[in-house]
């Protein structure tokens, strides 16, 4: 599917106002969900269900993805540019696999998460100041963007972590947010994004590229409740 456009509908759908009919104030969001405490070991087990729903569509993701980091050595290699503090969940997904070198070969596929494949740090570095230098240059989402690390990207859009606080969904601690025709929150959680991922992968329609519209967003839904239904 044309990721553009469901980008669009997505962040249309994520700003939709929430006012009541015939009220001028914008009402308060609803509560979502609870979000689980962040676990390591199940972000790990998610990523290897992910990996093997790749492999068994006959996608070859396994070569090119590159070994785990140490916590020194990840922090070494990103405190040159990323001012805030590396998350937990940050650390465990670069632990899990050091990112995925690019790769032309025929038999290779990108380990993406929907359509952003994963980098590297040195990619996430020179993806960041790409952000930076045009989403980040509006002062609107300079203070967000400037302290999120962008672990994924395609062509000029990025799935992002905000580091420290955040007040794009103050609902949520650490939701992932994706940079692209806007700034909007996609997933509750970095699990939660990776287990909507499986699941569109894993799905009998998907065929390399994507869902058809509908069912992806159902199974989007049922990961993220509230997400596209503001």
């Amino acid at each position: 599917m044309n990721r553009r456009t469901f980008s669009l509908t997505a962040s249309a759908l994520a700003a939709a106002p929430l006012a009541a009919c015939g009220d001028k104030k914008r009402a308060d969001p609803p509560p979502l969900p609870p979000v689980p405490e962040f676990s390591a070991e199940r972000l790990h087990t998610g990523l290897e269900a992910l990996r093997l729903a790749y492999e068994a569509k006959g996608f070859n993701v396994s070569e090119t993805l590159q070994p785990g980091l140490s916590d020194d050595e990840f922090n070494n290699r990103c405190s040159s540019w990323l001012a805030a503090p590396l998350p937990k969940e940050m650390l465990a997904l670069y632990a899990w696999r050091g990112g995925q070198q690019i790769s032309k070969a025929p038999k290779d596929f990108p380990f993406s998460f929907r359509d952003c494949a994963f980098s590297t740090p040195d990619e996430a570095k020179a993806e960041y100041i790409r952000m930076m230098s045009t989403y980040g240059a509006n002062p609107g989402d300079s203070e967000l963007l400037r302290n999120c690390f962008p672990f994924a990207a395609f062509n000029g859009g990025w799935l992002v972590m905000p580091c420290g606080n955040q007040s794009l969904e103050p609902r949520l601690q650490r939701p992932i947010i994706s940079v692209m025709q806007g700034v909007a929150v996609h997933y509750h959680s970095i699990e939660r994004m990776v287990a909507t991922v499986t699941d569109c992968v894993s799905h009998p329609k998907h065929d390399g590229h994507g869902l058809p519209s509908d069912i992806e967003l159902d199974l989007w839904r049922r990961h993220n409740p509230g997400i596209f239904q503001r």
